[in-house]
């Protein structure tokens, strides 16, 4: 019955859009022209859209500057394992892309979902699903509690949502909480004191069906990688098999 609801309700949405779109046409993001029936940036912009990347660590993500091999590890992490298989990151947080992102997340521009969606599953099927990983679960990165009132939105939920119903993987998304909100700025604190201040802000609320699971964890944007790592280690302490990062964005110099 829940299933037929949701198929329900995702027709709907559809239909409704489509009439949107009849009525008043996709304006581009970046040269407000005409953006088709796909998405809200032309073709024309989307082509030139930077999504460049220097090779980065398997392991967080970070982007190297020397001229590393294409399946590499930095030096932190071979120092410090982390408790991530693999991350994979769109690009890099700066830029034309930088500004989508704060769109979608400070402005209201839920209407970017769709758009920044098809990023993550691009990614997803690209480097994921086409290297053979087999993803059991998805799990959005929860927001605070307050931010979340604000904004009347968990951005991360909303790209873990169009993540599930195009790869058909179930989303469990009260299984991690966020549940501080007095934790310092990660962006002074030492590598150990990022980890241990992350740990403090999240609690895992469910965990008897994670046990040889793999889970995906989905993000906006990753900074430190402390996030991340806190949330995988309780993941992980919870029996998951192995925890995989998928985000949009993470910034060259953090």
């Amino acid at each position: 019955m829940r299933a037929l609801l949701l198929k329900s309700c995702h027709f709907l949405k559809a239909c409704y859009q489509t009439l949107l779109d009849l009525c008043y046409p996709r304006d581009c993001y970046f040269c407000r022209k005409d953006a088709g029936d796909e998405g809200h940036i032309c073709q024309s912009c989307l082509e030139r859209l930077s999504l460049h990347r220097n090779p980065s660590c398997i392991r967080c993500g970070m982007e190297s500057t020397l001229r590393e091999g294409a399946d590499f590890t930095c030096s932190e992490c071979l120092r410090h394992p982390p408790p991530i298989e693999r991350t994979f990151i769109v690009a890099r947080y700066e830029n034309a892309f930088r500004d989508l992102i704060h769109t979608f997340k400070y402005r209201k521009g839920l209407w970017l979902t769709e758009d920044l969606g098809r990023y993550l599953l691009a990614t997803y099927l690209e480097r994921i699903q086409g290297n053979g990983t087999h993803v059991d679960l998805l799990i959005p990165v929860p927001s605070q509690p307050a931010k979340l009132r604000k904004r009347g939105y968990n951005q991360t939920e909303l790209l873990t949502a169009y993540l599930a119903r195009h790869l058909n993987l179930p989303v469990h998304k009260h299984d991690l909480k966020r549940v501080r909100t007095d934790t310092l700025s990660q962006t002074r604190l030492r590598r150990g004191e990022r980890l241990q201040n992350a740990k403090r802000a999240y609690r895992l609320t469910r965990h008897a069906h994670l046990e040889g699971k793999t889970v995906l964890l989905v993000d906006d944007v990753v900074t430190t990688g402390a996030t991340c790592n806190a949330c995988a280690t309780l993941l992980r302490s919870a029996g998951a098999k192995a925890v995989y990062v998928l985000a949009l964005a993470r910034p060259l110099n953090p």
